[in-house]
């Protein structure tokens, strides 16, 4: 379940990719957003390259752990 068609079809497709940040290995992190949600492209010698998102790049809505953790706290 995710927050829009888009994104379930990104997910579906691996476009976007939900993992914790402990468990990629398979390439290297842009970005030091706390979330779970990463774009992974430019796969090159066997590596991805992944930069973490705040915000569905569809539909607009808050999906990092570190946006929900800071909504919770309010």
């Amino acid at each position: 379940m995710s927050c829009c068609t888009d994104m379930d079809s990104a997910l579906d497709q691996e476009v976007v990719v939900k993992t914790l940040k402990h468990l990629i290995d398979d390439g290297r992190i842009m970005n030091d957003t706390n979330s779970e949600y990463f774009v992974r492209f430019g796969y090159a010698e066997g590596r991805y390259t992944y930069f973490a998102l705040n915000y569905c790049p569809f539909c607009g809505r808050p999906i990092s752990l570190g946006l929900w953790a800071a909504e919770k706290k309010k």
